[in-house]
């Protein structure tokens, strides 16, 4: 089972290829140019490079945010052309799900965070159960003095640019309980994204590409939708926003 993997939520743009044993071809590219000039090419390269074509593909596993707006948008709206004609089954990830996936062994509470501009995170609490990572709260936009009462009982290992950007404030408040992963783990990883797709489509969970919509969080600035109904399935639906 091959699934094409497209990660656009932040800054760095992500495209694998992945099978339920490996890595089958990846490319990461962090630039200052729209992710919608590099994207068609990276797809093209990545499946080129992995010997798969668009008809061989068993699903698209593409980052629904909370995250970058635009990199969102660009990158819902490509696996949206990419499967109309092909009908390949899609699935939509949220970007905190990829990046606590980042540390599946993790011995402590995970929190990926990331900037949310305007003083504010996107972060949700995850737990290594059973060498499963599962989320232990909603997804939440809000400021880090917000986030701080969450996160008072033992060690917490932080995670993503929002985690890089408050260091010192985190820190501070929770002495050394808190843990903060290494650079190269700041970013929602494609071939993460893919091997969490391939094990939801191994679960029957797809989403239709007519109603995917991109989680924003930003209720003041976005009109309100719902996340497709298995991204936050352990937990009480959260709101998005298209």
């Amino acid at each position: 089972m091959r699934v094409l993997a497209i990660e656009t939520s932040t800054d760095q743009l992500g495209v694998a290829l992945v099978d339920e044993q490996r890595v089958l071809a990846s490319y990461e590219l962090l630039a200052e140019r729209p992710h919608a000039v590099e994207l068609p090419q990276a797809v093209t390269r990545v499946l080129q490079a992995g010997g798969c074509t668009l008809e061989q593909l068993e699903g698209v596993a593409v980052d629904i945010g909370p995250g970058s707006f635009t990199g969102l948008r660009i990158g819902v709206a490509f696996v949206k052309a990419l499967v109309f004609r092909t009908k390949t089954p899609v699935i939509g990830v949220p970007s905190l799900d990829v990046l606590a996936a980042n540390i599946p062994m993790a011995p402590h509470r995970v929190c990926p965070i990331l900037d949310a501009k305007q003083r504010k995170v996107y972060a949700a609490l995850y737990q290594t159960v059973e060498g499963v990572v599962r989320k232990q709260s909603d997804y939440h936009l809000l400021t880090i003095d917000e986030l701080l009462p969450m996160l008072k009982d033992g060690p917490v290992v932080f995670l993503g640019d929002g985690g890089a950007l408050y260091r010192e404030r985190l820190a501070a408040a929770l002495g050394e309980r808190a843990q903060f992963a290494t650079p190269d783990l700041w970013f929602p990883r494609a071939a993460t994204l893919g091997r969490l797709g391939l094990e939801r489509l191994k679960q029957g969970l797809r989403d239709d590409p007519s109603r995917l919509v991109p989680m924003y969080l930003h209720p003041m600035t976005c009109s309100i939708q719902q996340p497709p109904p298995h991204a936050n399935a352990s937990s009480p639906q959260e709101t998005a926003a298209k």
